[in-house]
């Protein structure tokens, strides 16, 4: 990927990068999106929440028999929650 550096003035223009633009020739057309760059976007700067399970601690989870719940039944739960 080519790097631009950009000059105070230019910055400006380009309102801080600081929302998504599109960058237009002078008849209108788009040549470019702009999207502003943030430190959690980047996995470069993503921080390990621990280690990863090995498949054997997914299996014995798993096989645990304990209750598992769907991503919409989760949403639900929050849900109501919310409406406390």
């Amino acid at each position: 990927m080519t790097r631009v550096t950009l000059d105070a003035e230019l910055k400006k223009k380009l309102l801080n990068c600081a929302t998504p633009l599109e960058l237009c020739d002078e008849r209108g057309y788009v040549l470019a999106k702009l999207m502003p760059s943030t430190p959690w976007s980047d996995p470069e700067n993503w921080v390990s929440l621990g280690p990863e399970p090995t498949d054997e601690e997914i299996q014995r989870e798993i096989d645990s028999g304990e209750r598992t719940y769907t991503t919409q039944e989760l949403i639900d739960e929050i849900k109501k929650l919310k409406k406390l």
